[in-house]
């Protein structure tokens, strides 16, 4: 649609080639509702007026208001993230929950490899964006149920609708430069993320647990006495070395070098003057070495009771069978170890195996097969040596009496084996109880603080 206006007498001077021409009318975006106005007096042509640039008498209309005039004072900048999510031209920029600005553009690279953001923050607020500030989408509400718990963050009410990003600078990080106009920062997901130191080399390594991994998620983190040192990569099953024909869980996980300086011994000095192959491969030898030598294993912990999620934690077991550091397929292999609650049930399993193959009975019988055996042998010698055929006879004769005595005592209606058996079934249903208690603590570690659901 072309359109013909006509300017009063000296606004020629405002018609350059940035200056900028919309239509007025109702509208309801992210950043709120405009242009009610116009449901009385009708819709308008609006313009920005500027001085800058060339002059010109021939403009292209923007389909929407411009979300920054030139009357607003503050600097503009640039967001790269991994995908838009919820975020939209005018939705808010927070710093500390209060709204000091608006994305204003975003559209994606031209390789596709990512989306480009700009947004703008007023005076006095953008003093406050340094070349170390961080940046997070703060949009909708962010619900996480992980190893560490459960985690809830919302930015505001008005984020939960329209999404927004969130910016701060941590303290030892507010002496850095002040930030340039169109600087380019990278979007976090989160704020939790925006924290964390960066990671940009990982060292994969495979762990195999022999029992059940329920509860351990591709993501959870690998820890060394309670310091996050790498994050589960993947989770897969394959053949245990012992017995081929048996699988097991299989459980590659992202050591990252950066975080494992005082673990592997090697000092921030040494780890610049390598090369990355170089550290690479010193990592791997000297993590090979704590496996060696000071018993390094993994195991699954619970990192939640509630949630049941678990993670593996690193640790140093010197009393552990030593074994030489081996590969399984191309990566480095860290062994491992049950964990606690699998280290009791299998205490539990053998307890009640042994009570199962406690059998009094068969032992009595053994003793009556020796009894018979031992007759036939004093029949043998009473043919050739009455006299010790004699003695041994009476001997014979009052172990008899002294193991029939015992049978009767000991049978299942004597006095003592009545209760004796009666303590064996017993302990037996014990154990039974504490190995199903194991096993439904282990599925469901939750119990311990809300009691047994009503489902098994």
């Amino acid at each position: 649609m072309l359109v013909t206006a006509t300017l009063e007498a000296g606004a020629e001077r405002y018609l350059t080639e940035n200056t900028r021409f919309w239509v007025v009318r109702p509208r309801i975006g992210a950043g709120g509702v405009s242009g009610l106005g116009t449901l009385l007096s009708g819709a308008y042509i609006a313009m920005e007026p500027s001085e800058k640039g060339t002059q010109s008498k021939i403009f292209v209309g923007l389909e929407k208001p411009p979300v920054v005039t030139t009357d607003k004072e503050g600097t503009s900048y640039r967001l790269k993230a991994n995908k838009l999510g919820s975020l939209s031209v005018g939705s808010p920029v927070y710093f500390r929950q209060f709204d000091v600005g608006e994305i204003t553009e975003y559209q994606l690279v031209d390789d596709h490899s990512h989306v480009e953001i700009g947004f703008f923050v007023e005076s006095p607020h953008d003093e406050y964006i340094r070349e170390d500030t961080k940046f997070w989408n703060a949009g909708g509400i962010s619900l996480e149920m992980s190893a560490t718990g459960v985690e809830f963050e919302m930015e505001s009410l008005a984020s939960l609708i329209s999404g927004g990003i969130a910016f701060d600078t941590l303290p030892e990080q507010a002496d850095s430069p002040r930030a340039q106009a169109d600087t380019l920062f990278t979007l976090y997901d989160d704020r939790r993320e925006s924290l964390e130191k960066p990671i940009t080399v990982t060292h994969t390594f495979v762990t195999r647990f022999s029992g059940s991994i329920r509860g351990l998620s591709i993501g959870a983190p690998v820890e060394f006495r309670g310091i996050r040192m790498g994050t589960v990569k993947a989770i897969e099953l394959g053949l245990d070395p012992q017995q081929r024909d048996v699988t097991v869980p299989v459980v590659l996980i992202d050591l990252e070098p950066q975080r494992l300086a005082s673990f592997t011994d090697i000092d921030q000095t040494s780890a610049s003057q390598l090369s990355q192959e170089e550290f690479e491969q010193t990592t791997v030898e000297r993590i090979e070495h704590h496996i060696a030598e000071e018993g390094l294993r993994a195991r699954l912990m619970t990192g939640n009771l509630v949630t049941g999620q678990l993670f593996v934690n690193l640790e140093y077991f010197p009393d552990a069978e030593p074994v030489e550091p081996a590969q399984y397929g191309k990566y480095p292999e860290i062994p491992t170890l049950p964990n606690p609650l699998e280290g009791i049930l299998q205490g539990f399993n053998k307890i009640i195996d042994k009570l199962e193959a406690a059998k009094l009975e068969d032992t009595l019988e053994n003793l009556n097969e020796l009894m018979v055996s031992s007759n036939q042998l004093i029949s043998t010698l009473g043919q050739n040596a009455p006299g010790i055929a004699a003695e041994l006879q009476a001997t014979l004769e009052e172990a008899q009496d002294t193991l029939a005595s015992l049978k009767a005592v000991t049978s299942p209606d004597g006095e003592i084996g009545n209760e004796l058996y009666n303590a064996l079934a017993e302990i037996t249903a014990a154990a039974r109880s504490i190995r199903v208690m194991s096993e439904y603590l282990e599925r469901h570690p939750e119990a311990l603080l809300k009691g047994k659901s009503g489902n098994p």
